[in-house]
């Protein structure tokens, strides 16, 4: 039953993000930041992150800043991500060291809370693949079988991955986001090759 609601959540991810993409407009935005937040509220507790609450709020704020930057400021994509991925590493730091000297795990919970930073972040790029795939003039049904089809072997080779080092006692909302993140690191992936396929197509 674990396995198949990280399964199952994956897949819907997935055919979530590539569906916007190929209705564009603000669809991509809606369906981004949904990811961003939810693995802000179940990345710290799937991976065992200790202050959950602040790096909750960190994960979930920068995935959701990411997302509208690069929905309402179109001619510089992706050039904003940088800035806020180091911004957001520096919060995570801070977010450690008020816990006080002699604060167990430090180490593990500052490079969990980084993973989903860059997982949230990562969301952003299924805006991007929507604006460059809708640019370049490719089909709705076109950019979903071009670009689902490489993303969703990734998606099982990673997803194995994912499934094998899940807890065995994990929250129904940690299950989840354990299927999200996959999705939204594949995110920038997919600007990648909506940007090849509109190269071979043209």
């Amino acid at each position: 039953m674990k396995y198949a609601r990280i399964v199952i959540a994956a897949l819907v991810a997935l055919v979530l993000a590539l569906t916007a993409g190929a209705i564009g407009s603000w669809t991509p935005l809606i369906v981004s930041v949904g990811m961003a937040v939810m693995i802000g509220v179940g990345w710290p507790a799937a991976a065992g992150i200790h202050a959950r609450r602040r790096h909750n709020v960190l994960i979930a704020v920068a995935g959701t800043l990411a997302c509208l930057l690069v929905q309402l400021v179109p001619s510089q994509r992706l050039v904003w991500l940088p800035a806020i991925i180091g911004v957001s590493f520096m919060a995570v730091c801070v977010a450690e060291l008020v816990r006080g000297e002699g604060a167990t795990n430090r180490l593990e919970s500052s490079l969990a809370s980084v993973t989903g930073v860059l997982a949230a972040v990562a969301s952003s790029g299924w805006i991007a693949f929507s604006r460059v795939a809708h640019d370049q003039g490719l089909s709705g049904w076109l950019t979903v079988a071009g670009v689902g089809a490489p993303l969703t072997v990734i998606l099982v080779v990673a997803g194995a991955r994912v499934i094998s080092a899940a807890p065995e006692h994990l929250r129904r909302r940690g299950m989840i986001t354990l299927g999200v993140t996959p999705v939204a690191l594949l995110g920038m992936v997919a600007v990648f090759a909506s940007q090849v396929l509109a190269r071979v197509v043209a």
